[in-house]
């Protein structure tokens, strides 16, 4: 059942944040760096705010579950189907964007799971993001433009541990952790990073072919981090923090 955030009693002029799900099949890594984004973008400005009453649930909703894309979509949509029921009933705003992160890695191999992962998204609200081939692609960005030969995942996770980027030594269930010093402060260079390895080709690739390997490196992860983003930044020119 989706938690219930508690709308409190703002007056009906006081401006609305947004909320946002980003539902992972990574449980580890993709965790890690959208929780990294949601603190440094949210964490002082949730903490800083002047509460009248109620209780502030984080903006930015983050979970994972490590299925195949199909399997993903289907329950971001139930997920999603029941925050609006629930909005509806409680009277408070339900879910702005729903994202559903996922890689490429072999799905596309397997019964074609992405491309139906993407239709079913397209029909239900849910907006698929595609790293390819791994998430470790938008990794490499922030230390350099992942190079364009780099299609395969495990010379995409070699680079990356290479670069200072992750961390494999920790757990040897999950080994892949976030070095978070090594991205900090570089949002900027990797988005522009991303640019130099994604062409209009690849593009119309990853639109009408989102199972083929015929467009890595490619990642959608600048499309989540912009909107939270921009929406952080209509949060503080609104003066929330001031009046809430």
């Amino acid at each position: 059942m989706v938690r219930r955030p508690n709308a409190g009693h703002r007056g009906k002029s006081k401006p609305r944040s947004k909320r946002f799900l980003i539902y992972s099949g990574g449980i580890v890594t993709e965790v890690e760096y959208f929780q990294y984004v949601r603190r440094h973008l949210f964490g002082d400005y949730v903490r800083n705010l002047r509460i009248k009453s109620g209780e502030v649930r984080d903006p930015v909703r983050v979970e994972a579950e490590g299925v195949d894309p199909k399997t993903l979509v289907d329950d971001a949509t139930r997920l999603l189907r029941e925050d609006k029921k629930d909005a509806k009933k409680e009277s408070y705003d339900p879910f702005a964007v729903v994202w559903a992160v996922t890689d490429v890695d072999d799905f596309g191999k397997n019964g074609d799971k992405l491309r139906a992962a993407v239709d079913k998204g397209y029909r239900s609200g849910v907006e698929v993001i595609i790293s390819n081939p791994c998430f470790d692609v938008w990794l490499i960005d922030h230390k350099q433009s992942c190079p364009l030969s780099y299609t395969e995942t495990s010379e995409c996770e070699k680079l990356a541990k290479n670069l200072g980027l992750i961390d494999m030594s920790r757990n040897r269930n999950n080994p892949k952790h976030i070095c978070q010093e090594s991205i900090a402060g570089k949002y900027a260079a990797a988005a522009k990073n991303a640019q130099k390895h994604m062409n209009e080709r690849h593009r119309l690739i990853r639109d009408n072919r989102p199972s083929s390997g015929d467009y890595a490196p490619w990642t959608d992860i600048p499309k989540i981090v912009d909107t939270l983003i921009d929406e952080y930044r209509t949060l503080i020119n609104k003066g929330e923090e001031e009046t809430l």
